[in-house]
């Protein structure tokens, strides 16, 4: 029989905790849960999941004081389930995590509904890619729709690190720190750079495998994107933005085709991480995808601060760099780093543009997108896009 999973915060019952962590093995068999206080963690802290701080009292037994639970966030499942996102934190959490030598929260329980048509995933996504062009808008909506239609169900619970400082998007932070990021995934980076250990997972997608359908939902929001953002909107931008409706296609092909592959954690922003002292915590894998290491880099760097200037952004690249080649990384010159970059930024702008679909709340999720556009568009100022898809 299936077991039971929960779906809703106050569906995390007393009951189902003593159970679970008792199966688990973070409660001995005499211990109970006897209350579980819940708290929603703060609006925009997560799109597309629900995020909830769990304080247990027990007795004949002692199991972890907090917990946090995710689980779709059910204005946005839809989207969530189109691509993947929750089952996909899952597997990564139960097959991966172990073998990235990054400090990620403790896993105390994961389950989900499986689906047998995800175990073909990355055949669907390429065949979706496959569609001309015109039709994909279509087939598109179609599939949210479907998606919208599923009732699968995703639990983790995982470690609380209430005792960290939690990155803040909105008020950014300084290049030591993006440094300090930066130079500590690079040693996920490095360790499977290239490596068969990416092999064989079907829910690991290459970054490129679904370039059109993104492009096209890219296409199909742009004046969402711009009626949100019209104040950035200057002839600048307004060039950059036609660039990438001309190219978004090729520059994501050409930059995956180009650049060896990696295990990449796909949303690396400060929402995304928590501090002790100098060491990073590295939580929310939704996004996670095979592909190059530069895509990490330019989604960080492209909202993490107001204040990081060219001198900065170049300095932050070149310390990212060093810690490749110290961690085992050889024949990837800085050159090929810096141009990749440059297209993941390119390529961050088609994210940012497709994610307009998401209900980002009122209040700090909002306020949260607009300084990240803001800030990628002062990135992709210095890119000459004469020459960017030059070989």
């Amino acid at each position: 029989m299936d077991r039971y999973i929960p779906e809703q915060p106050e569906d995390l019952t007393s009951r189902w905790l003593t159970q679970t962590l008792r199966e688990m093995g973070h409660l001995e068999l005499s211990g109970e849960v006897t209350s579980v206080e819940r708290e929603i963690l703060g609006e925009g802290e997560g799109f597309i999941g629900e995020i909830v701080r769990l304080r247990l009292s027990y007795k004949g037994g002692k199991g972890p004081d907090t917990l946090v639970a995710k689980m779709p966030r059910l204005e946005n499942r839809a989207m969530g389930e189109l691509i993947g996102l929750y089952e996909r934190e899952n597997c990564f959490y139960n097959e991966l995590s172990r073998d990235v030598p990054i400090k990620t929260p403790n896993l105390y329980f994961s389950d989900f509904d499986r689906n047998p048509i995800r175990n073909e995933e990355e055949k669907v996504k390429g065949l979706a890619n496959r569609t001309p062009e015109w039709l994909i808008p279509r087939v598109t909506r179609v599939a949210l729709w479907a998606a919208r239609r599923r009732k699968r169900r995703y639990l983790l619970l995982l470690e609380d690190l209430g005792d960290a400082k939690i990155g803040d998007q909105l008020a950014g932070t300084d290049p030591e720190r993006c440094t300090m990021v930066l130079t500590s995934m690079a040693r996920a980076h490095a360790a499977l750079w290239e490596s068969p250990a990416l092999e064989n997972r079907y829910w690991l997608v290459p970054l490129a495998r679904d370039s059109r359908v993104r492009q096209s939902m890219f296409l199909d929001m742009l004046k969402t994107f711009k009626d949100r953002h019209f104040e950035l909107f200057d002839e600048d931008f307004t060039r950059t933005i036609s660039w990438v409706s001309e190219n978004g296609i090729t520059t994501i092909e050409q930059m995956h085709n180009e650049a060896p592959e990696t295990l990449i954690h796909g949303d690396l922003r400060l929402d995304n991480l928590a501090f002790r002292g100098d060491h990073p915590i590295f939580f929310d894998w939704q996004g996670i995808r095979r592909g190059p290491a530069a895509y990490d880099v330019a989604w960080f760097l492209s909202g993490a601060s107001d204040d990081l200037t060219t001198k900065d952004e170049t300095e932050v690249l070149h310390s990212y760099h060093k810690a490749l080649e110290e961690h085992g990384v050889e024949g990837y010159t800085f050159e090929a780093l810096h141009r990749h970059y440059q297209m993941g930024l390119l390529a961050t702008l088609q994210t940012m543009g497709v994610l307009t679909i998401l209900d980002m709340g009122e209040g700090r999720g909002t306020e949260m997108a607009r300084s990240w556009v803001r800030r990628l568009r002062t990135r992709l100022a210095t890119i000459d896009l004469n020459h960017i898809l030059d070989s």
